[in-house]
């Protein structure tokens, strides 16, 4: 599967679960799932696919969560985690098949 399929088809299962999630009265769970498409809708609209794009977005979430902690945003700190971790997932995807 190239690259693009494979962010297009993460991206919809998430919306999906999250239609799902929130047919079943799982709010927070639709939210995260809403998040993580997100992630791969972000990563495909930047067109970009190298070690740049990987460090921004790294660095910006990176930041966002360290504000959010020193706030005590509970909340934001999961959301910016939740993004780092699928960036990672994507970034192991790119290195792995290109």
């Amino acid at each position: 599967m190239n690259l693009v399929n494979y962010l297009r088809e993460n991206k919809t299962q998430h919306l999906e679960d999250a239609v799902r999630f929130t047919a079943e009265g799982r709010e927070d769970d639709a939210t995260l799932s809403k998040i993580r498409a997100n992630v791969f809708d972000i990563f495909m609209q930047t067109g970009d696919k190298t070690d740049k794009v990987f460090w921004h977005l790294q660095t910006k979430w990176k930041e966002a969560k360290k504000l959010a902690k020193a706030h005590g945003d509970d909340t934001a700190v999961t959301i910016e985690q939740i993004k780092l971790d699928v960036l990672a997932e994507i970034e192991t995807r790119v290195r792995r098949h290109g």
